[in-house]
């Protein structure tokens, strides 16, 4: 945890107009106002404060509290000299600085952040008989890193609703000190070993000269999800780096869709590039006939992927999943599971899922008889089924809750309900059942 910081106020130092009442008027009372403490640069935290009805010849005098991680620490009484000015706290340099870099006071420098950290600031000014006291409070947000999914680049712009819903909640995506990101790749490009490196080239270049931080919050959905796993497990230092890792809807075992894309003119640009050959599953999804055991096509090999899941998610990493979990229909359709045959009359088992990841492979859990990844479900702090929520639409259904994830809210631990009221609970293990139909099934707890 980020150690705590004694900040003394040393408010004044830019000399204006004193807001005293003309001749023949009643005097203004006396009152004060502060703005709310937010980053306004790389390590320094704004406040401006403004007063009214001050009369210098009542020698009107000024003294404050700053709250910095729990502590604090007061200064004053000083003279006051200004009915307005802004006041900085530089974390860094353990300086305050009122009406741009004059210094006017010294406090504990306070290292690059860890965790969000509240921040406090109340001043109370004091004139003859009168006293006039505003307090204002604030959150210092570890920057967070919204790495999305595949083909995310083909708008060429960031997702503005997503941004706009997090700003609703205090983050900042522009100005002199934002601290919310969207990392934007070209997936089309890139495999997932040099779109990983490339993330970690946009934090290390980016984000951390940007931000007063020593770790941050990543968003992952769809392959985002698996660039952020990559690194923690393959770029030194990134298990220290990340504070919090939500995934949404990532392929951690992979997807059929992207072995089954091939096979069609339309879809086969997007599923032959090397992203989405690294989301081919790796877990038994193919076999000849029905009634033969599930293995892998000769064509479906993801070494990249497979090495990946070999690596379980580093301990002290706060991780949380995200996951839609639409169950098979009546006729057996649902997210692919496997593939019997090939083409022209390929035969397909479903399973619960968002129509493009399976629950499982969300989780890490076994699938078709294959191990699952180790040290990736038992390892979330979190595992929360969105019910029947689509591919695409995972994140922006999941907005809400992970601020609450990212601000330390209240996250509800039950399922949501689904469309048709019934609750669905994560699906723990996976089999093959043949039905009587002849279709095959992925099955498992409803």
């Amino acid at each position: 945890m980020m150690r705590s910081a004694i900040l003394s106020l040393a408010l004044g130092a830019v000399l204006v107009t004193w807001a005293g009442a003309p001749p023949g008027q009643a005097a203004v009372p006396l009152a004060v106002d502060m703005s709310g403490p937010q980053m306004v640069g790389r390590g320094r935290v704004g406040v401006v404060v403004t007063i009214v009805g001050l009369q210098p010849d009542l020698h009107p005098t000024i003294e404050g509290t700053a709250t910095v991680g729990g502590q604090s620490f007061q200064g004053g009484p000083d003279r006051v000299i200004a009915a307005r000015f802004p006041a900085a706290f530089d974390l860094p340099a353990g300086r305050v600085r009122v009406g741009g870099d004059a210094s006017m006071a010294e406090f504990t420098p306070v290292p690059p952040l860890d965790e969000n950290t509240p921040i406090a600031v109340e001043i109370t000014v004091r004139q003859g008989k009168a006293v006039a006291t505003a307090r204002r409070t604030g959150m210092l947000l570890l920057p967070t890193i919204i790495v999305p999914g595949y083909l995310s680049d083909m708008a060429g712009k960031p997702d503005t609703g997503i941004l706009s819903a997090f700003e609703q909640r205090g983050y900042r995506s522009q100005g002199p000190s934002p601290d919310l990101f969207w990392f934007t790749y070209p997936s089309r490009s890139l495999g997932l070993k040099e779109a990983s490196q490339a993330l970690s080239t946009y934090v290390r270049e980016v984000v951390l000269p940007t931000t007063y931080a020593a770790r941050v919050n990543v968003i992952g959905y769809s392959l985002g999800g698996l660039l952020v796993r990559w690194n923690l497990a393959f770029d030194d230092g990134w298990d220290h780096l990340v504070n919090r890792f939500v995934m949404v809807g990532v392929p951690n075992e992979g997807t059929v869709l992207s072995y089954v894309g091939t096979w069609y003119p339309i879809a086969a640009p997007w599923a032959r590039t090397s992203a989405a050959r690294n989301m081919l599953p790796t877990f038994p999804f193919w076999r000849p006939a029905p009634g033969a055991p599930w293995t892998f096509p000769p064509d479906a090999q993801n070494t990249a992927l497979i090495e990946l899941n070999t690596h379980p998610l580093p301990e002290g990493i706060r991780a949380y999943a995200f996951y839609g979990n639409q169950q098979p229909d009546a006729e057996g359709r649902g997210t692919w599971a496997g593939v019997t045959g090939r083409l022209p009359r390929p035969g397909f088992a479903s399973g619960a899922g968002d129509g493009v990841v399976l629950v499982a492979s969300a989780l890490g859990l076994p699938i078709n008889g294959g191990a699952g990844v180790p040290g990736l479900a038992e390892r979330l702090v979190m595992q929360r089924d969105l019910g029947p929520v689509g591919h695409l639409w995972l994140l922006e259904s999941a907005i809400s809750e992970i601020e609450d994830v990212l601000l330390g809210g209240k996250v509800p631990d039950q399922p949501r309900p689904s469309r048709d009221g019934v609750e669905r609970a994560p699906t723990m293990q996976h089999a093959v059942q043949n039905d009587p139909g002849g279709r095959f099934l992925i099955s498992g707890a409803r």
